[in-house]
């Protein structure tokens, strides 16, 4: 998604690396340690009782239990490596699934969103990160990040990538820093104030829709089959509703 130029194959030496997934390890264990004590308590309950509905009851909650609490543990080993990285070249993102790097030379602008005190128990934040020109909306890594939303400043288009900060653990904090020294000036808008419930939603149907037409005809670009709006996008106006100028 460059504008030019070869790409390093790794961030540099002293590039800002958020290591979320290693701070998501100790919430992640603690998850699953609770639901393998109750999947433990389940099962022996399941061996004491004497009814049978009881028995198969607990019996199959502890189960859950215990699958749940094996797949925690599963994704959290798995999901340690996981992190953002930020240098002169652009965002690079190492998740399970896949590696991603947008250049900053490829974006028109990046922000965070925020409800209110990000920083907060229960806030909600976003890295948003806006490209220029046409892109993929079905990047393998980024499609279901694409989101289509009013920007946060004029000169900005709609559609962007939105990247969760608040998951298990929240890093907003140290993805503005990294954001406020690696990010061109003139393409940093800062932290922005956001109301509750604006993630939305990824385009899931478009996404299948555009990947069946690009096997039928791999000719086929995207302006010669306008995609319809993602979930999250703002309703059309009808024309008796359409202001004219002058009016």
């Amino acid at each position: 998604m460059s504008t030019g130029g070869s790409l390093p194959g790794r961030p540099s030496d002293d590039a800002t690396v958020v290591r979320y997934g290693q701070k998501e390890v100790t919430p992640g264990l603690i998850v699953a340690a609770v639901a393998l004590s109750v999947a433990a308590v389940g099962l022996s309950g399941a061996a004491l009782v004497g009814n049978e509905v009881a028995r198969w009851l607990l019996a199959s909650a502890g189960g859950l239990c215990a699958l749940f609490g094996l797949l925690m543990l599963m994704g959290t080993a798995a999901g340690s490596k996981e992190r953002f990285v930020f240098d002169a070249t652009g965002w690079w993102w190492f998740n399970l699934d896949g590696d991603a790097l947008l250049p900053w030379d490829s974006l028109a602008g990046v922000c965070i969103h925020s409800t209110g005190d990000a920083t907060a128990d229960g806030g909600t934040a976003t890295l948003e990160l806006f490209p220029h020109g046409d892109f993929d909306r079905d990047h393998p890594v980024l499609w279901r990040h694409v989101r289509d939303a009013d920007p946060p400043a004029e000169g900005l288009p709609r559609l962007r990538y939105r990247v969760e900060l608040t998951n298990m653990i929240n890093v907003t904090t140290d993805v503005e820093q990294a954001c406020s020294r690696w990010v061109p000036p003139h393409l940093w808008h800062g932290n922005t104030w956001q109301p509750k419930g604006y993630k939305g939603r990824p385009d899931r149907t478009g996404h299948r829709r555009r990947l069946r037409a690009r096997a039928q005809n791999p000719l086929q670009t995207e302006n010669q089959t306008p995609p319809p709006p993602p979930q999250d996008a703002a309703p059309p106006v009808p024309p008796q509703e359409q202001c004219t100028p002058g009016t």
